[in-house]
C-alpha cells in the first residue's frame, strides 16, 4: 500500500514538474515576442521576412509558393484588417496628436516605441501566417514519406513484439524526450525571427523529416509498454 502511494505521489510530482517547465517555456516565448516587438527595426525585420518568403519559392516551387503567399496574405488581412484590429487599435495608438495635455505630451515621447511595436506586430503576424502555410505545404509534399515511416514503424513493432530480451524502455524514453524537444523548437520557429532567410524555408522540411523518423523509432520501441 505504501509502495503504491509512493508511486502515485511520484507521478503527481513528475506531472507538476512538467507543467511548470511548460509554463516557463511559454513565458519565455511571450517575453521573446515582446522583446523583438520592442527592439527590432521594422524596416530590417520586414526585409528579413520578404527574403524568407522569396527563398521559399526555390524550396517549394512556383505553384505551391503562389498558394502559400496568397493564403498568407488572406490570413494576415483576416487577423489584422477584417477583425478591425488595425482600424480600432493600431491606427489609433499610432496617430500623431497636437494635444497640449501633459499626459498626451508624455505619450508623444513614447510614440516611436509604440509605432515600432505596431509595425513589428503586423510583420510578425504575416511571418506566422507564412510559416504556418509553408509548414502545411511541406506536410502535403511529404505525405508519402510520413506514411511510409508510420508503416515501417508498425512493421518493426510487430517484429519486435515476438522477440525476447530487448530492453527498449530507456530508448523509448529518450526518443520521447527528443520528440518533445523538437515540438518546442517548432513552436519557437513560428515566432522568432530567422536571420538566415534562405535557411528558414527548409526548417519545416527538416522538422517534418525528423519528426517522422523519430515517430517510427518510437512506435518500434513501444511494444513492451502497450
Amino acid at each position: 500500500m505504501q509502495e503504491s502511494d509512493d508511486i502515485l505521489y511520484k507521478d503527481r510530482s513528475d506531472q507538476q514538474n512538467r507543467d511548470r517547465d511548460y509554463s516557463y517555456f511559454f513565458i519565455f516565448i511571450l517575453c521573446a515576442i515582446v522583446v523583438q516587438l520592442l527592439l527590432l527595426n521594422p524596416t530590417s525585420f520586414n526585409e528579413m521576412v520578404k527574403k524568407e518568403v522569396k527563398a521559399s519559392y526555390a524550396a517549394i516551387g512556383e505553384s505551391n509558393w503562389l498558394n502559400v503567399t496568397e493564403s498568407s496574405k488572406r490570413h494576415f488581412e483576416l487577423i489584422i484588417v477584417k477583425t478591425g484590429f488595425k482600424k480600432y487599435y493600431l491606427d489609433k495608438v499610432t496617430r500623431d496628436t497636437v494635444d497640449t495635455n501633459p499626459i498626451a505630451k508624455m505619450f508623444k515621447k513614447l510614440m516611436p516605441i509604440v509605432k515600432r511595436f505596431s509595425n513589428n506586430l503586423q510583420i510578425i503576424t504575416y511571418q506566422l501566417a507564412h510559416r504556418t502555410n509553408l509548414l502545411g505545404v511541406w506536410i502535403y509534399i511529404l505525405v508519402p514519406f510520413i506514411l511510409s515511416q508510420l508503416v515501417a514503424g508498425i512493421y518493426q513493432w510487430k517484429i519486435r513484439a515476438y522477440t525476447f530480451g530487448n530492453k527498449t524502455k530507456a530508448k523509448m524514453l529518450v526518443i520521447k524526450k527528443v520528440i518533445k524537444l523538437l515540438v518546442l523548437l517548432i513552436i519557437l520557429y513560428f515566432f522568432l525571427p530567422c536571420f538566415y532567410p534562405e535557411v528558414a524555408a527548409y526548417i519545416p522540411f527538416l522538422a517534418i523529416m525528423s519528426m517522422s523518423l523519430l515517430t517510427t523509432k518510437f512506435i518500434a520501441t513501444a511494444q513492451k509498454h502497450w
